[in-house]
């Protein structure tokens, strides 16, 4: 893997190079430029230096910053790279931190006159939180857990480097980031990312400085980052199993993780439920990542998707119509569904994947839509115990009664539809209820060193019966 440097050029009209900077680009096996316009273009072919553009290598100037990112970095695994733009040596925000984590070594700038000067402009400055600068001499062994940025300057030795980091390691987790920005011989600055306790293994020169964030502040990026880390894992340098995935292979995973949301709203416990709903996003954007990895769809067509959806879908908030109540929202929802789909027939489109009952209800909601629907609940009722003369009528265990069962709970579905009754989540209660008083029950043989197994149906019934006048 081969360096990477970010150097500046001047916007004046005289701008030149310095020689430390100058070599550096020479050095470079690609040096790259924002366009073949401008004062970084001009330089650059005063002194000889020979550049590609950023359209040249397929991206164009307003790309977005991680996939610059990934393209210096992929081109850096053929030897050193350096990126010359217009002023101060950053291109775009998160550029440098992007290419700290990604390049998995150091990142060098140009020209630059301390490792001061490096850190406050080339670092995006969470503008919430305060900044402290301390040099190391005043870096007390008592400092109090940070919530501001830190810069430790005036580091000269291996010994000044770990007594920084011992004493950073009162305050601050051991995996806590650090940057470290060290001089470079001849001009420039050096920048390494480490970890609060390697610091103390850091090379340090005769003038470095370390960059520590607030521990409050989290990784820059959000959403983005979370795009960006995932495309990282399904590139060459990633991970293996994540590159080896495809859409039909993580069916099961999508299914777990949304099961387990569910379990976690449930639960009543904020912090479970915001760690599911994660496993849920990383579900959505390993599958957009796939996508685009295939040229067919990505990330951004996904919310573009969704956010036009959510507008034509809700005419009553974005447009003229009118909605009073839910149901309401409901009969207009259904309505453009139907119109929009281009699929065949009104139940094209529920998924056979569904648990029984869900599919069952969608169904039946869709088809009352269109007018279907028994006038009253009793006429339900009457439907319902038909079926179960039918099923009575067949040879137990046979096609035919599995044919009739099946009829019986849908015509059972539609009896709770038509109460407002969740069906899914009614069974789903049941099966609680069932399993709280099981537990119970098996509690009560252990006690008395009996096996549940080894009790008669009215020992059980028993235990049943006082399992359940114990409920609250």
């Amino acid at each position: 893997m081969g360096s990477i440097a970010i150097v500046g050029v001047g916007h004046e009209a005289g701008a030149a190079l310095g020689e430390a900077t100058s070599e550096r680009l020479r050095r470079a096996s690609r040096v790259v430029v924002p366009s073949a316009q401008g004062t970084v273009a001009r330089v650059l072919a005063d002194e000889g230096i020979d550049a590609v553009t950023l359209s040249e290598i397929g991206l164009a100037p307003d790309m977005p910053v991680e996939q610059i990112i990934e393209s210096l970095v992929s081109l850096a695994r053929e030897g050193d790279v350096a990126f010359a733009t217009s002023g101060y040596p950053f291109f775009k925000e998160g550029l440098l931190t992007g290419l700290l984590v990604r390049s998995r070594g150091t990142v060098n700038m140009y020209p630059t006159l301390s490792p001061l000067q490096v850190i406050l402009m080339a670092f995006d400055i969470d503008l919430t939180a305060d900044l402290d600068i301390i040099d190391v001499d005043s870096l007390r062994p008592d400092i109090e857990q940070r919530d501001s940025h830190l810069i430790v300057t005036g580091l000269r030795n291996r010994a000044c480097a770990r007594q920084t980091a011992e004493r950073l390691s009162t305050v601050y987790p051991s995996d806590h980031a650090a940057v470290v920005a060290e001089a470079l011989p001849g001009g420039g600055f050096a920048l390494s990312m480490h970890t609060v306790a390697d610091v103390a293994d850091a090379f340090v020169g005769e003038d470095a400085a370390v960059y520590v964030a607030p521990t409050h502040v989290h990784p820059p990026g959000g959403f983005n980052e979370l795009v960006r880390l995932i495309a990282v894992l399904r590139g060459p340098d990633g991970c293996p199993w994540d590159r080896a995935q495809s859409h039909m292979s993580l069916r099961r995973h999508m299914l777990e993780e949304a099961y387990e949301a569910v379990a976690a709203i449930e639960s009543g416990d904020a912090n479970d439920l915001a760690d599911e709903l994660g496993d849920v996003l990383l579900q959505v954007v390993l599958h957009a990542q796939i996508a685009a990895d295939d040229d067919r769809f990505t990330i951004d067509d996904v919310i573009a998707g969704i956010s036009e959806k959510i507008h034509r879908r809700h005419p009553h908030v974005f447009g003229d119509a009118t909605a009073e109540t839910p149901d309401d929202v409901h009969e207009h929802w259904d309505a453009i569904k139907r119109d929009e789909k281009s699929h065949p027939g009104l139940l094209g489109d529920v998924p056979r994947a569904l648990p029984a009952l869900v599919r069952a209800q969608k169904i039946s909601r869709r088809v009352v839509g269109v007018g279907f629907e028994w006038e009253t609940l009793e006429d339900v009722w009457e439907k319902f115990h038909e079926e179960i003369d039918e099923l009575k009528a067949t040879e137990p265990g046979s096609p035919e009664a599995a044919d009739e069962i099946g009829d019986l709970l849908f015509t059972l579905v539609n009896i709770a539809r038509k109460q407002g009754i969740d069906a899914e989540e009614a069974l789903r209660g049941t099966c609680d209820k069932f399993s709280a008083r099981w537990r119970v029950m098996e509690a009560d043989a252990a006690k008395r060193g009996e096996k549940m197994a080894s009790l008669g149906i009215d020992e059980l019934e028993r235990m049943w019966q006082e399992a359940k006048d114990g409920e609250p």
